[in-house]
């Protein structure tokens, strides 16, 4: 059985070996299978020709815009900017283009801060404000644009600048550095200068209630005479503090120039018609005090102030009511003596001297009896007039004699009847 398995089997026949042909060898290319990523670059890149030309146009634009930019900016720069420095109070330039500035845009409280003024300086903003409003040089610039500020002179502590207007208006400004080194615009007919003004020595001087510096006055004799650096012509009210009272008085310093003196009149009218009947009281104690004899300490010390010695009450007592007594004919003598009317000299203002003194003008009438020597003789009234002046100091509220300034006062000499001389 197995052998007729195997005759079932193909015969196992031999195959002719076929010469294999060599064929020339080709290399071998590997084409990778391309991602869709790959796929998308290729076509973008295949798009590249017509994406260009799109972003030059682009660029154009772009650059076009960019130009006008510029060009507007120029424009604006030559037709519309106008300069303007950092506000710098330590660049005079700068001071110098805010000054003009200022008035341009009608801030004078801001320019009135660049205005030049000395120490102790009277001249407030209601003063510039006037000034520069009624200055012709700056009408009518409100409208104008500063074009150009340039220099013209400059040292360490002064300057001059000339300030150019787009209408071709310029202003020569000059100014002066102070010691913080900030700088300030000198301009001129603001202000007075070195004004002075007499007030009574030892009280004290207000100007539209300002206090000056007392560094500023002078003595002479019973005065103080201050001098201001600077004061601007205008109504200016004045008010003087003195031991007798507060005096206030107005005057235009308008009218004045630089280096005038004033001196205020200070008459108080209460105070003067006190002074007058002390002096009317006194002349008709010292007169009884002569009759009776008062010793010359007392007279002093009642009447007089300290300034007066002893020895000259000679003049100004005895030596005056002896030679007052005993004026008449030889056949005649001066009793009953008074001073029986007193009044202040309309033709010489009585004023405040000094800060405790008062000096009065007056005229005084004095009443007496020609007394006859021979019997039978019958007394007349009589009365002579004058005019005489004196000065009174006031010590806690009582009055002494401070100077007679008329030695006459106590002294007959050419009464003239029924006038005040």
């Amino acid at each position: 059985m197995e052998n007729g398995e195997n005759n079932n089997l193909v015969p196992n026949i031999e195959v002719p070996t076929v010469p294999v042909v060599e064929q020339p060898t080709q290399p071998v290319v590997n084409t990778p299978v391309q991602s869709e990523s790959q796929v998308m670059v290729q076509a973008t890149n295949s798009e590249q020709p017509k994406q260009k030309k799109k972003i030059d146009k682009n660029l154009i634009v772009r650059l076009a815009a960019v130009l006008v930019v510029v060009l507007a900016v120029v424009a604006y720069f030559i037709f519309f900017f106008e300069w303007k420095p950092k506000e710098d109070p330590s660049d005079p330039k700068s001071v110098a283009y805010t000054y003009i500035n200022s008035i341009i845009e009608k801030d004078f409280s801001r320019s009135f801060k660049y205005v030049y003024l000395p120490n102790n300086s009277f001249v407030d903003g209601d003063d510039y404000f006037t000034f520069i409003s009624n200055n012709k040089k700056y009408n009518n610039i409100s409208d104008k644009k500063i074009d150009s500020v340039n220099k013209i002179d400059k040292s360490q502590t002064n300057a001059e600048y000339e300030v150019i207007l787009n209408d071709n208006t310029n202003y020569n400004l000059k100014l002066n550095m102070d010691s913080s080194g900030n700088w300030f615009v000198v301009v001129d007919n603001l202000f007075i200068e070195d004004w002075k003004i007499e007030v009574p020595g030892g009280s004290k001087l207000y100007i539209d209630d300002t206090l000056v510096d007392n560094n500023l006055a002078k003595k002479s004799d019973d005065h103080d005479i201050y001098t201001i650096p600077a004061i601007a012509p205008s109504k200016k009210e004045f008010k003087i503090v003195t031991s007798f009272d507060e005096y206030k008085t107005s005057f235009d310093v308008a009218g004045s120039n630089s280096g005038d003196k004033i001196i205020p009149e200070l008459n108080k009218e209460d105070e003067i018609n006190s002074s007058l009947e002390y002096i009317k009281d006194t002349w008709n104690s010292l007169y009884k005090d002569y009759l009776s004899n008062t010793p010359k300490t007392d007279v002093l010390k009642d009447y007089f102030d300290s300034s007066f010695k002893e020895e000259d009450m000679d003049k100004y007592y005895t030596k005056s009511f002896d030679s007052l007594t005993r004026k008449g004919n030889k056949n005649s003598v001066y009793t009953n003596i008074e001073l029986s009317d007193i009044k202040i000299n309309e033709n010489k203002k009585s004023y405040i001297e000094g800060n405790n003194i008062i000096k009065i003008e007056f005229g005084y009438r004095v009443d007496f009896l020609v007394d006859y020597v021979y019997s039978g003789s019958t007394d007349s009234k009589e009365y002579m007039t004058r005019y005489s002046s004196i000065e009174l100091i006031k010590d806690n509220n009582k009055y002494k004699m401070h100077k007679i300034t008329d030695e006459k006062l106590l002294n007959y000499l050419k009464y003239i009847d029924k006038e005040f001389k």
